[in-house]
């Protein structure tokens, strides 16, 4: 698969949106900026408005706009052909329904015909097909994945079209979980990345009223044709150059919604303010480089998989804001199987595996296990992490002193993010500790496939076997949901059983309410300013 493909990444935050109305003008003095610059606020109506801060906007068309932030902020302004919902499923938006043929590589795509956009005008198909051909003309726009595994598009009606994949399986509905956009508001066979940029028509919750350039953006209710009508009238959305900006504009109380993980304390300790967290496809894992032949040997990675307290680190290192995970499909998605089984914290199994497969403490080892034989060797092995990464790093120091408790020689290496990379990419590492950021997909076959599933790459772990090759092409194969839950079923299993990586967590992150606001969002990670239509302020 194709569509948002999984990286080793160095974990960034984001500060997100959300709400705003009609105003005189304020300016705030101070250090508002983080930089000693005075920034412009609009004094709004408490009755009816919130604010929100955002990235600075080079566009308002969402098909042609690169940055995350921004994209948050303009989910108030557009729906998407399909959403992505907690759990992990599509589930139908403007798309009311779909259907597969045989193998999933061509989608049958009914659209409901009560959209319309801010001015009116009924959203079909034609705008639909606009969009995917407007964002596989664009030089750099958010969803560029999302059309890299699209064949082609067939306008079939009015509110019908239809999409050929490169690839087959029902994953491929996520490639559409795109902004549709009005091919009459721009014109031409696409959107042109440099046509109506300051303005914007849309479809959602929110329309476009002025964009007063270059940092103050303004939304009013608009009545969703489907959805109904959003609480709030206003949404003030301020765009700032760096994320200190966001979170002292929402520790002053100016900007009403924070979405910026746990490393925002000082910004919302002030009274009244809530949050609620949600997970996130941030990936944290422990691999193993299997051409190591003391890692690969089962027992003893199940051993290090038993000498891990997942709990601790999620409260002392993710300060509680992580989900533990048991494999790459997440406990609260839909694929899920609950029934796989898991490797809870127990030293003294540990212990009892490392002695099967003959590592045990002998004369003069110094209490470091060694294997038998003529020709003993020590159980020493090294863990690579890269030392900019904070939780990581943390995450690798409390297991060298796991494996140290257990009979380990551990050797902690932590250097730089490029030394770090080059290394895991030379396969010059016994242990490392790593973050994927996932797809919605669920293609695991970069990280378990081997060389013959992938083409020429390798995984990063050298890590090969049929069976997982079997069980990773049944989940890229399958279509209906029956056949979805059995395939991810039998995978968690085997990974299970097999362990060519120990799952840590998910992260979470977060999003902060200040106190004016009455009710709470329902963030999810491909929607996190979901439930922002229900929001209220306190009288």
């Amino acid at each position: 698969m194709k569509k948002f493909t999984a990286f080793l990444s160095l974990l960034l935050m984001f500060a997100v949106s959300g709400c705003g109305q009609k105003a005189q003008t304020r300016t705030v003095e101070g250090d508002v900026t983080g930089q000693g610059v005075s920034i412009d606020t609009e004094e709004t109506d408490s009755d009816s408005s919130i604010t929100v801060s955002v990235s600075m906007a080079k566009t308002l068309n969402p098909l042609v706009n690169s940055d995350e932030s921004v994209d948050m902020a303009l989910s108030l302004l557009y729906e998407k052909l399909i959403v992505i919902g907690p759990d992990g499923k599509a589930e139908p938006n403007i798309a009311q329904s779909w259907t597969f043929n045989e193998d999933g590589s061509v989608a049958y795509i009914n659209l409901r015909n009560d959209v319309c956009f801010s001015d009116g005008t009924r959203l079909t198909a034609y705008d639909v097909a606009y969009s995917l051909k407007t964002i596989d003309n664009a030089d750099n726009s958010y969803y560029e994945n999302c059309v890299e595994n699209i064949k082609t598009w067939t306008v079939t009606g009015d509110y019908s079209l239809s999409v050929t994949f490169y690839d087959t399986g029902a994953g491929n509905i996520f490639n559409l979980a795109i902004p549709v956009i009005s091919r009459v508001f721009y014109g031409g066979d696409y959107a042109d990345e440099d046509i109506n940029t300051d303005t914007a028509l849309g479809t959602g919750y929110y329309r476009f009223e002025s964009f007063k350039k270059p940092d103050n953006l303004s939304l009013v209710a608009s009545l969703n044709c489907f959805k109904g009508m959003a609480e709030i009238d206003r949404v003030n959305i301020i765009m700032t150059k760096d994320q200190e900006t966001n979170y002292n504009l929402f520790a002053q109380g100016i900007t009403d919604i924070l979405a910026a993980g746990n490393n925002a304390a000082d910004a919302v300790s002030r009274p009244g303010v809530n949050s609620v967290s949600y997970r996130t496809n941030e990936y944290d894992f422990i691999g193993f480089n299997f051409n190591n032949s003391i890692l690969s040997d089962r027992n003893v990675r199940q051993a290090i998989a038993y000498s891990i307290d997942k709990d601790s680190m999620i409260e002392a290192i993710y300060l509680g804001d992580a989900e533990e995970a048991y494999s790459p499909v997440s406990s609260s998605s839909w694929l899920y199987d609950s029934s796989v089984y898991g490797y809870d914290y127990d030293p003294s199994v540990a212990r009892m595996l490392l002695e099967q497969s003959g590592w045990r403490f002998r004369s003069g080892s110094d209490g470091v296990r060694q294997s038998g034989g003529d020709s003993p060797r020590m159980l020493s092995l090294s863990i690579l992490v890269n030392g900019e990464n904070n939780e990581r790093r943390q995450v690798a120091v409390k297991l060298a002193e796991a494996l140290e408790g257990i009979g380990f020689d551990i050797i902690l290496e932590t250097v730089n993010f490029d030394t770090y990379s080059q290394r895991l990419e030379n396969g010059n590492f016994d242990i490392f500790v790593g973050t994927w950021s996932l797809s919605p997909i669920g293609d695991y076959t970069f990280m378990f496939g081997s060389q013959e599933l992938n083409g020429e790459d390798r995984n990063i772990i050298n890590y090969s076997s049929a069976k997982m090759d079997e069980y990773l092409t049944a989940c890229s194969e399958a279509v209906s949901d029956e056949d979805m839950i059995s395939a991810y079923s039998n995978l968690q299993k085997y990974i299970s059983q097999e362990l060519p990586y120990v799952s840590i967590v998910f992260r979470k992150s977060r999003v902060y309410t200040g106190p004016r606001i009455d009710g709470s969002l329902t963030p999810a990670l491909y929607n996190v300013l979901s439930g922002v239509e229900g929001l209220k302020i306190k009288e």
